[in-house]
């Protein structure tokens, strides 16, 4: 379920680099052929990494507030999950790839 942070975080990484959302009941919030990316909250994080540590990268993880790219750090850390910030910006990269706008 989607909220206000969630929402918003999804709006301004589809603006920054040209992504669509996947509607509701889609597996991923953006998926391409090129990558997929889950936006996600601090609690929600360490499942996230479960569902997309099994993925071919690219994969990425954006996180809904600054205060949680540290904690979101650790749990991806051993894994190809890249981590976005709330803004888009690129924390950690995922295996074999580079954001372009």
């Amino acid at each position: 379920m989607a909220n206000k942070a969630h929402t918003a975080t999804l709006n301004r990484i589809c603006r920054k680099y040209g992504l669509r959302a996947n509607s509701d009941g889609q597996p991923y919030d953006i998926q391409t052929y090129e990558l997929i990316i889950e936006v996600e909250t601090s609690a929600s994080v360490p499942e996230a990494v479960k569902r997309l540590d099994s993925l071919p990268p690219p994969v990425y993880i954006a996180v809904t507030n600054k205060e949680g790219i540290g904690y979101a750090e650790l749990q991806v850390q051993g894994t190809s999950i890249g981590l976005l910030d709330p803004q888009g910006n690129v924390i950690r990269p995922s295996e074999h790839h580079k954001f372009s706008r």
